[in-house]
C-alpha cells in the first residue's frame, strides 16, 4: 500500500510531501507481518532489522513519555500492559518481569513499585496501545507523515529511499543500494546480468548447500526440544544507552540451571580497521554469544550440555539458526564456543544493540 494524500476539497491546494499521510488504522487491525520482527526469514538483512522509531510530528511528548516501557524505555509497537498504579509495561518486558516469576516461587509484581500484578488479571492499557499505533510520525528516511503502526511497513515496501537489492539476488548477486538510479545502475552493469546457466552452476551449488546445511540444523534444534532434561531461560538485552562496546565481550544475563551459575556473553564483530564507517548501511558486522559457566568451583565433573538461543518472541529481529552440540563445561573449562547470532549492516547492529535491545530464549538439554 503506497502513501495516499488526505481527502481536500477541489480548490484547496496540494498537500506537501511530507504532509501525506495514511488512513486511520486501529492497533487490532495491522497485519502480523507489520509488526517488528513477525515472520522475518533471519537471512533476509534488509527485512530483519530493528524497528524504525520515527520522528514525532502530531503527539505531546510528555504525555508519550509516560507511555515508554519502565523497564527497557522503549517505544512498544504491539501490548501494554500497566500496574494498579499506571506504570506502563511493554510485552517483552511484562512477559520477563512478571509472568516468568510466576513460574518460580517469586510473586509478579510491578517493577517500578512493587505492586502485586496477577497472571490471571492482566491490565491492558488500551488508550495507550491507540496512541502509540496512531501516533502520527515522519520517516527518518524521507520525511513522510504516516501512523506511527504502519511504519515498518512504509520502510521495507513504499519509502522510496529505501534499500534494495539487485534482481540478480537469487543466483548470487550481493548488491544492495538505496532505491532509484544507482538501482537501475547496478543491474546494468551486474556481473550476473550476462552469466550462462553453466557459470552459475558451481556458485547456485554452494547456494543450495547452505540452505541443506540450515534446514539440517533446524532438524536438529527441533530435536532437542525432545530431549528429557531440558530447561529453558528467558533472556534480555536492554538498550545499552551509553553505547555496546565494540569488539569486546559483554555479559546480558546472569541466571541459574542445573545448579550452576551461567552468564551468556555478547559480543559485537566489527571490521577493526575503523572507528566508525563512512557507509554504515553497507558496513557487514557480526552479533556473537557465548555461555560461560560463572560456578566452576561447584562443577564436580564434565558437565555435557547443548544449547540454542533463538529469538524471543517481542524481539525486532530474528536469530539465525544456532546450535552448540556436546559442550563439556569443567573447572578448566568454562567457555562455550564462540557462535554467530545476527549478522547485519553496521546500522543495524548499532540499533538493536543501543536504541531497542531484544529478547532471546536459552534452551539447554543436559546429556
Amino acid at each position: 500500500m503506497s502513501v495516499e494524500n488526505m481527502l481536500t476539497p477541489e480548490d484547496a491546494e496540494e498537500p506537501e510531501e511530507n504532509d501525506r499521510v495514511f488512513p486511520d488504522t486501529d492497533p487490532a487491525e495491522i497485519p502480523l507481518r507489520h509488526i517488528p520482527g513477525i515472520n522475518i526469514d533471519s537471512d533476509d538483512e534488509l527485512a530483519n532489522v530493528p524497528a524504525w522509531s520515527g520522528l514525532n510530528v502530531g503527539g505531546n511528548a510528555d504525555e508519550l513519555e509516560a507511555l515508554r516501557c519502565i523497564v527497557c524505555k522503549t517505544m512498544p509497537f504491539t501490548t501494554l500492559y500497566q500496574c494498579q498504579h499506571e506504570h506502563t509495561i511493554c510485552a517483552g518486558c511484562y512477559q520477563m518481569r512478571v509472568l516468568d516469576k510466576m513460574l518460580g516461587a517469586q510473586l509478579g509484581t510491578c517493577p517500578q513499585c512493587g505492586v502485586r500484578i496477577y497472571r490471571h488479571e492482566p491490565y491492558r492499557n488500551l488508550a495507550g496501545e491507540h496512541t502509540l499505533a496512531q501516533l502520527m510520525v515522519a520517516c527518518e528516511d524521507c520525511g513522510v507523515h504516516l501512523q506511527r503502526g504502519l511504519l515498518r511497513k512504509h520502510g521495507l515496501e513504499d519509502c522510496p529511499r529505501r534499500l534494495v537489492p539487485c534482481k540478480y539476488r537469487r543466483i548470487g548477486c550481493n548488491w544492495k543500494g538505496m532505491l532509484g538510479e544507482a538501482v537501475a545502475a547496478h543491474e546494468e552493469s551486474c556481473e550476473y546480468h550476462g552469466k550462462r546457466g553453466l557459470q552459475l552452476l558451481d556458485e547456485l551449488q554452494q547456494r543450495q548447500e547452505q540452505r541443506d546445511a540450515k534446514q539440517c540444523l533446524l532438524g536438529k534444534i527441533m530435536k532437542l526440544l525432545q530431549l528429557p532434561h531440558i530447561t529453558v531461560r528467558l533472556l534480555q538485552l536492554l538498550p545499552q544507552l551509553e553505547g555496546f562496546p565494540r569488539n569486546n565481550f559483554k555479559t546480558c544475563a546472569m541466571f541459574e540451571a542445573f545448579s550452576q551459575r551461567w552468564s551468556v556473553q555478547l559480543k559485537w564483530q566489527t571490521p577493526t580497521d575503523v572507528e566508525e564507517p563512512a557507509d554504515q548501511a553497507n558496513c557487514p558486522c557480526s552479533l556473537l554469544f557465548q555461555l560461560c559457566l560463572e560456578s566452576p568451583d561447584g562443577c564436580r565433573g564434565p558437565l555435557g550440555l547443548t544449547y540454542t538461543l533463538v529469538s524471543g518472541t517481542h524481539s525486532d529481529v530474528r536469530f539465525q539458526p544456532n546450535l552448540c552440540e556436546k559442550c563439556d563445561f569443567t573447572r578448566e573449562n568454562v567457555l562455550g564456543p564462540l557462535t554467530p547470532l545476527y549478522h547485519n549492516s553496521w546500522q543495524s547492529c548499532a540499533k538493536l544493540l543501543n536504541e531497542r535491545g531484544f529478547f532471546g530464549r536459552l534452551l539447554m538439554a543436559r546429556i
